[in-house]
C-alpha cells in the first residue's frame, strides 16, 4: 500500500509542476475553434488539459493503491489454497477453515493444494525450524506470526503452526467475520471477496492467554469455547471439572475434546479446585490425618499439606491420571473453594500450640500455613517433573493463601505454573490510577511478591459476571488493567467464564493480544458486529453503562438485586439497579425494530439478565448447546 501512494505522488508532482510553470497570463487569451461552431479562451483549454491530466493520475493512483487480492469473484473461486505436505495438524486445519468460512460467505469453494501452480494462491506456510532459539528468549514468538497481501498471492506465515492458524483468522477478520461469542459467529454474504495490499506482523503481548471451560455443561460448548479461544488467538484452555474424586467429566468427553484441542495447537489444564480430586474425601474414614485440622478435628475435603503419606497417595494418584490423560500440559492443585486450611501444629510451623490461652495474629497464621502450602506443591511438582517432566503443577493464590509471598517461603519450583487471583476486587476502579482502589493495589503489590520469585506465572482474573443478576460492563478497566499488567512484563491473564458477560470477554480477548487498543473502539466493534442494524445503538447504550459506572466501588453486580443486605451497599451494585426499567425498555424496543432474526436472538439474550434479575446461573450470551446424544 506504502509502495502504490509513493507511485501516484511521484506521478503526479512533475505534472503539477510543469503545468504551473507553463500557465498562460489571463491577458494573452487565444479563441480556439472546438469544432465548427464552440470557441473558449486559450486558459480555458489549459484547464481543461490540466483537469483530464490529474483526474487520469488519480485514477492511475487508485489502481495501483487498490489491486488486491481477489479470492472469489461474483461468486467464482480465484485463487487456491497451498497446504504443502507434509503439514502439521494446526496448518491443515488453517486451510480447511480458510476454505470454508470463504464458501459459507460466498457460495464458491477454493481447492487446497500441496504445491502453488500458476494460480493466484493463499500460500499457508510455518518456520517452526527457526522457533527454538527465539522461543527460548521470549516464548511468545511461538504465536508470532506475519500476513503479506499482494495482487497474485497472500502469504500467511507463523512462527508454529498455531500461530499459521492465528494468521488465516486474522484474514477472515478482515473479510468481515466476526468471532463474538462462542458457537453464535458473525459470517458476512459477499459474492465477491477481496482485500487490499497488505503488510502484518503481529506478535501477543502476553504468553499465557487462557479462559476456563466451567461447569463443563455439554460437550458442544466445550467445543464451541475453544474454538471461540482459538479464533481470538488465545492458546490455553482450562476444562473444569472441580471434581471430587476422579474427573469423570474430564474422562467421559475427552475423545471428543482432544481431537478439536490439537487441530487448534491448544495447550490443556485440567483440574479447578483439585484437592478432593487428587485425594477425595472418602479415604477420610480410614485416614483422617490426612485432611485438615480445623476447629479442634480433622475435617475433609481439605487435605493437612504437612503429612508426608498423604502426599506420596496424591502424587500416585495424578500419575495415574496423566497416565490416563497424556493430552494434558498443567494439572491444576487449588485448594477447596472455601477458606479452610490445615491448623495443624506440622502445617503452622509451631506457631500455634493447642490449648494456648493467646492465639498468635492471623496473619501470621496464614503466612505459616502458606509456606507449608508452598513447600506441598514443590514436593508434588517435584515427583511430577521425574515421572512427566513436560507437565506444569498449577497452584492457585486464592482465598486461604491470598496474601503477599511470606519471608522464608521458597520460590515455587521450575514446573509450577502459579495463578494469582483477584477475588473480590473492585471490578469498576483499575488496578492502578485514579479512582484508586485500596484492594486492588493490595491484589497488585502481593501479586509482584510472587512474580518475583516465580518462573511461571499469570494473573487469575474475572472478566465475567458470576454474581447475580450477571450483569457487568467493564470493559474500559479491563483494558487499563491489561495496560498495566504488559508494562509490568506479567506472563500472562486468565478468567472464568461462568456467567459470560460476552463485550467483556470479547474486550479481554482482544486486549490480551494487544493491550493497546481503545477500549471503546473494542466495545462499539463487537456491537457492530454482533447486532447488525442496531448495532450503532447497542454501541451507545454498552459506552453508556461504561462511563456511569466506571470509578464506582464493588464487584461485578454485587449489591444489584440485594442492596439491603450490605452495609453500606456497593455503589456499583445500586448503579446497575437505576438502570435497570430504562434498560428493558431500550432492549425490547430494539428486539422490536430489528429486521434480522439472528439479531434478534441476540438481543432477547441480552435482555434475560435485565428482566429476570435472579440468581439462575447461565451462560446468557451463548446459544444452547445440546449434544448428538441428547
Amino acid at each position: 500500500m506504502g509502495t502504490g501512494r509513493s507511485l501516484a505522488l511521484a506521478s503526479m508532482n512533475p505534472t503539477f509542476s510543469l503545468a504551473r510553470l507553463a500557465t498562460p497570463n489571463k491577458r494573452q487569451q487565444v479563441r480556439v475553434g472546438i469544432g465548427n461552431h464552440s470557441w473558449i479562451p486559450a486558459w480555458c483549454r489549459w484547464w481543461l488539459l490540466f483537469g483530464g491530466t490529474v483526474c487520469f493520475c488519480l485514477t492511475l493512483a487508485r489502481s495501483v493503491c487498490c489491486a488486491g487480492f481477489i479470492f472469489v469473484n461474483k461468486g467464482q473461486p480465484m485463487a487456491e489454497i497451498v497446504v504443502g505436505e507434509p503439514s502439521a495438524l494446526p496448518i491443515s486445519f488453517a486451510g480447511q477453515e480458510l476454505q470454508r468460512y470463504l464458501k459459507e460467505m460466498s457460495g464458491a469453494e477454493l481447492p487446497i493444494v500441496n504445491a502453488p501452480s500458476k494460480k493466484p494462491a493463499i500460500v499457508l506456510v510455518s518456520r517452526s525450524s527457526d522457533l527454538d532459539k527465539q522461543a527460548l528468549e521470549d516464548p511468545r514468538e511461538e504465536d508470532h506470526y506475519r500476513l503479506s497481501i499482494a495482487k497474485k498471492n497472500v502469504r500467511i506465515e507463523g512462527a508454529s503452526p498455531r500461530a499459521v492458524l492465528f494468521g488465516v483468522y486474522d484474514i477472515l477478520e478482515r473479510l468481515g467475520c466476526g468471532w463474538c461469542v462462542p458457537g453464535d459467529e458473525v459470517v458476512p454474504k459477499r459474492a465477491t471477496i477481496e482485500l487490499a495490499p497488505l503488510r502484518v506482523d503481529a506478535r501477543p503481548a502476553f504468553q499465557y492467554r487462557m479462559m476456563l471451560d466451567f461447569h463443563m455443561l455439554t460437550v458442544a460448548q466445550t467445543i464451541a469455547i475453544s474454538d471461540w479461544i482459538a479464533k481470538n488467538r488465545m492458546n490455553w484452555v482450562r476444562e473444569c471439572p472441580n471434581a471430587h474424586g476422579e474427573p469423570k467429566a474430564w474422562y467421559d468427553r475427552r475423545d471428543r475434546i482432544v481431537p478439536e484441542l490439537k487441530k487448534r495447537g491448544l495447550h490443556l489444564i485440567v483440574g479447578g479446585h483439585t484437592m478432593h480430586t487428587w485425594l477425595p474425601e472418602t479415604l477420610f474414614d480410614s485416614h483422617p490425618e490426612w485432611f485438615a485440622y480445623d476447629g479442634g478435628a480433622r475435617k475433609p475435603p481439605t487435605l493437612c499439606v504437612s503429612n508426608p503419606e498423604m502426599t506420596t497417595q496424591l502424587i500416585q494418584n495424578m500419575e495415574q491420571f496423566l497416565g490416563r490423560c497424556p493430552e494434558v500440559d498443567v494439572i491444576d492443585l487449588w485448594h477447596t473453594d472455601s477458606e479452610v486450611f490445615c491448623r495443624c501444629a506440622k502445617c503452622l510451623r509451631g506457631i500455634a500450640i493447642e490449648g494456648a490461652k493467646e492465639k498468635p495474629p492471623a496473619d501470621a497464621v496464614q503466612s505459616a500455613y502458606v509456606i507449608s502450602y508452598i513447600e506441598f506443591v514443590n514436593r508434588v511438582a517435584g515427583a511430577i517433573a521425574k515421572s512427566h517432566p513436560k507437565v506444569m503443577i498449577g497452584p492457585l493464590i486464592y482465598s486461604q493463601t491470598d496474601r503477599a509471598m511470606p519471608d522464608g517461603c521458597p520460590a515455587p519450583a521450575d514446573n509450577v505454573l502459579l495463578g494469582l487471583a483477584h477475588f473480590h476486587r473492585d471490578s469498576y476502579r483499575p488496578l492502578v490510577g485514579e479512582p484508586k482502589s485500596t484492594i486492588n493495589l493490595r491484589f497488585l503489590g502481593n501479586d509482584l511478591t510472587w512474580i518475583a520469585k516465580s518462573k511461571h506465572s499469570y494473573i487469575y482474573e474475572y472478566y465475567n459476571c458470576w454474581v447475580a443478576p450477571y450483569v457487568y460492563p467493564g470493559a474500559q478497566v479491563i483494558v487499563r488493567d491489561l495496560q498495566t499488567l504488559e508494562s509490568l512484563q506479567v506472563q500472562g491473564v486468565s478468567s472464568d467464564m461462568y456467567g459470560y458477560s460476552p463485550v467483556n470477554m470479547y474486550v479481554a480477548a482482544r486486549a490480551l493480544w494487544a493491550p493497546n487498543i481503545s477500549w471503546k473502539e473494542a466495545v462499539r466493534e463487537f456491537c457492530l458486529r454482533y447486532y447488525g442494524d442496531v448495532g450503532e445503538e447497542m454501541a451507545e447504550n454498552e459506552l453508556q453503562l461504561e462511563t456511569g459506572i466506571f470509578g464506582l466501588n464493588g464487584y461485578q453486580a454485587s449489591g444489584a438485586r440485594d442492596p439491603e443486605k450490605w452495609s453500606p451497599p456497593p455503589a456499583a451494585g445500586l448503579y446497575l439497579q437505576r438502570q435497570r426499567p430504562e434498560q428493558i425498555k431500550l432492549l425490547n424496543g430494539m428486539i422490536a425494530r430489528t429486521r434480522d432474526p439472528q439479531v434478534k436472538a441476540r438481543l432477547e439474550r441480552a435482555l434475560k439478565p435485565w428482566s429476570l434479575w435472579n440468581k439462575e446461573p447461565r451462560f446468557w450470551a451463548f446459544p444452547e448447546f445440546k449434544d448428538s446424544n441428547e
